[in-house]
C-alpha cells in the first residue's frame, strides 16, 4: 500500500525558504535605503512613506499562517493525514500589526537619528578645507616670510658694501699727502699785490669803520668775510724759510701797502663822522694785551694748517685771522681823525703784533712740515737751529712785544681794581642817603688822578662828603695801590623827585629804588 506524501513537510520547507527570501529582501531593501539615504538625503525624504508601506507588505506577507495536522482513519491500514490552514486570527493580525508598528517608529527613529551621522562627513570636509587652506595660507606665508628674509639679507649685504665703499673712500680722503709745489704756488700766488687783493681790502675796511663807528660787533666780524691779509703773511713765512729773498720784498711790499690801504680807509671814514663819539669796539683796540698776542698766534698756527691741509678750508681761517687785522687797522684811522694819536698808535701795535705772531707761527707749520730749502751752511747745523736762525727777527720782535703787553695786562688789570674800589666806595657811601652811582670817568694829570662821579638821588650831597669819600678812597689806595697819585673827587648831583597823587606823602628812596635807578 502506498503511503500518502508528506505535503505539510514541503509545504513548511517552502515556508521557510519563502521567510528567508523575504528576509533577504527585507535586508537587501534595508540596506538599499541606507545607502540611499547616505547618498542624497533629499530623496530619502521624498520616498520615506513609500518604502515604509513596502516594507510593511513584506513583513505582513513573511508572516506564516498558522497550520494544523489533521489525521484521519479511513481503513484500519489506512491513515490520511491532511495539513490545514487557517487565517491568521483577528488579534493576531493586530499583534502583528502593533509589533510592526513597534518597530516602524525605531526605524523612524533611526531615520532621525541619522541626519546628524549624514551631516558629519559634511563637517569633517568642511574642517578638512578649512585645515587645508589653513594649512596652504601658512606655506604662503612662509614663503613670502622667506622671500622678505633674502631682500633684506640681499639689502644688507647692498648697504654693507655700501659701507665699506664709503669707509674706503673716506680712508683715501683722510691719507692725502699734502702737495708741496700746488701749495707752493698757492702762497706765491696770494702773496702778490693783485687788482683782487686791494678791492677785497678796501671793501673790508668799508664795513669794519662803519660797524667800528656803529658800535657794532657784528658787523666788524661780518666784514672779515671779504678780507684777504692772510695771503701775503703766509708768503713772508714761506719766504723766510726758503731762504728767498726776492719773494720776501714782495710779499713785506703786499702787506705794507694792505695795512696802509685799511688806515687809509678806517681815517677817511673817520673824518665823515668826526661828530660821532668813539664807541666802545674803538676804544677797546687801543690797549692790547698778551692775551692779544696769544689770540693771534692761535690764529696764525689754524690759518697756516688749513693753507697746507687738503681737508681744510683756508678761507674760514682767514676769516678769524682777518677779525685780528683789519678791525685794529680800522680802529686807528678812526682815531687819528679824532685827533687822537696815542689811542691810534695803541690800535696799530695791536695790528702790529697780530701780524707778526701769524707770521711766526705760519713759518712754523710749514718748517715742521717739510717746506724748508736748505743751503750749504745749513747742513752743519740742526735743523730746528736753522729754524730758529732764520726767524731770528720776528722772535726778536715777539719778545719785546711780549714782554711790553704782559706788563700793560698787568698794568690794566691793577687799574681795573682800582677802580672798581673806587666805584665800590662811592656806592656803599650814597646807599643809606637814597643816591646812587651812575657814571663814573678817571682822567690822570701829572700831579692827581681826577675821579668824575655822577650821582643820582633825592638827597644832595655836600663838600662834608666828598672829604668823607676822598678820605676812604686814600686809605685804601696807601694799602693796595701805594704807587698811585692821589685822587681829587667831583661829584656831580642829578636830584631826583618823586612826584605822587597825594602831594602830603613824601616817600624816601630805599636800597631797592637805588638798584633800580642803578640799572
Amino acid at each position: 500500500m502506498t503511503k500518502p506524501k508528506d505535503t505539510s513537510s514541503d509545504k513548511l520547507t517552502a515556508f521557510q525558504d519563502s521567510t528567508e527570501i523575504t528576509d533577504a529582501k527585507d535586508t537587501a531593501a534595508q540596506s538599499d535605503f541606507l545607502t540611499q539615504t547616505d547618498t542624497d538625503i533629499s530623496m530619502i525624504e521624498e520616498t520615506e512613506d513609500d518604502d515604509l508601506d513596502e516594507t510593511v507588505e513584506d513583513t505582513a506577507c513573511a508572516q506564516p499562517p498558522e497550520a494544523k495536522v489533521k489525521i484521519e482513519s479511513l481503513a484500519p491500514d489506512v491513515v490520511v493525514a491532511s495539513l490545514e490552514t487557517s487565517e491568521p486570527e483577528e488579534d493576531s493580525v493586530e499583534n502583528e500589526s502593533q509589533a510592526h508598528s513597534e518597530e516602524v517608529p525605531k526605524q523612524e527613529d533611526i531615520e532621525l537619528e541619522t541626519p546628524p551621522d549624514v551631516d558629519l562627513p559634511e563637517q569633517e570636509s568642511d574642517e578638512l578645507t578649512t585645515y587645508q587652506s589653513s594649512t596652504e595660507s601658512d606655506d604662503t606665508q612662509d614663503e613670502v616670510n622667506k622671500e622678505e628674509d633674502r631682500e633684506e639679507e640681499v639689502k644688507e649685504k647692498k648697504e654693507a658694501k655700501l659701507e665699506s665703499y664709503k669707509q674706503f673712500v673716506a680712508e683715501q680722503f683722510s691719507n692725502q699727502t699734502v702737495d708741496y709745489p700746488e701749495v707752493r704756488v698757492t702762497i706765491e700766488a696770494n702773496a702778490l699785490p693783485s687788482k683782487m687783493y686791494f678791492i677785497m681790502n678796501i671793501l673790508s675796511a668799508i664795513i669794519a669803520s662803519y660797524g667800528l663807528v656803529t658800535n657794532s660787533a657784528a658787523v666788524v666780524i661780518g666784514a672779515m668775510l671779504v678780507a684777504m691779509m692772510l695771503g701775503p703773511i703766509t708768503g713772508v713765512a714761506l719766504a723766510i724759510i726758503d731762504h728767498r729773498m726776492p719773494l720776501l720784498r714782495k710779499s713785506i711790499l703786499t702787506v705794507l701797502s694792505g695795512v696802509t690801504l685799511v688806515v687809509l680807509v678806517g681815517f677817511i671814514v673817520g673824518w665823515l663822522h668826526k661828530d660821532q663819539s668813539l664807541t666802545a669796539e674803538i676804544l677797546s683796540r687801543t690797549q692790547p694785551t698778551s692775551m692779544d698776542l696769544m689770540i693771534a698766534l692761535a690764529g696764525g698756527t689754524a690759518g697756516a694748517y688749513a693753507m697746507v691741509s687738503p681737508h681744510l678750508s683756508v678761507a674760514v681761517v682767514g676769516v678769524a685771522v682777518a677779525t685780528a687785522l683789519v678791525p685794529p687797522l680800522a680802529a686807528s684811522g678812526i682815531l687819528f681823525a679824532h685827533g687822537e694819536p696815542q689811542l691810534g698808535l695803541g690800535a696799530l701795535l695791536l695790528a702790529a703784533t697780530n701780524i707778526i705772531a701769524i707770521q711766526f707761527t705760519n713759518a712754523l707749520v710749514l718748517w715742521v712740515l717739510g717746506f724748508r730749502r736748505l743751503v750749504d751752511d745749513d747742513y752743519q747745523s740742526n735743523t730746528y737751529l736753522t729754524f730758529l736762525q732764520r726767524n731770528a727777527v720776528t722772535l726778536l720782535l715777539l719778545g719785546g712785544l711780549g714782554t711790553y703787553l704782559t706788563i700793560n695786562l698787568q698794568t690794566n688789570a691793577k687799574q681795573q681794581a682800582f677802580e672798581n674800589n673806587v666805584k665800590e666806595t662811592i656806592t656803599a657811601y650814597f646807599t643809606d642817603k637814597g643816591n646812587v652811582l651812575t657814571n663814573t670817568q678817571f682822567d690822570v694829570t701829572d700831579e692827581r688822578q681826577v675821579v668824575r662821579a655822577i650821582i643820582r638821588g633825592e638827597t644832595t650831597p655836600s663838600a662834608y662828603d666828598v672829604r668823607q669819600i676822598e678820605t676812604t678812597i686814600t686809605q685804601d689806595m696807601t694799602k693796595n695801590f701805594p704807587s698811585y697819585l692821589p685822587i681829587k673827587l667831583q661829584l656831580r648831583y642829578l636830584p631826583v623827585q618823586v612826584i605822587e597823587s597825594d602831594p602830603l606823602i613824601q616817600d624816601k628812596l630805599d636800597e631797592t629804588d637805588a638798584a633800580i635807578l642803578t640799572n
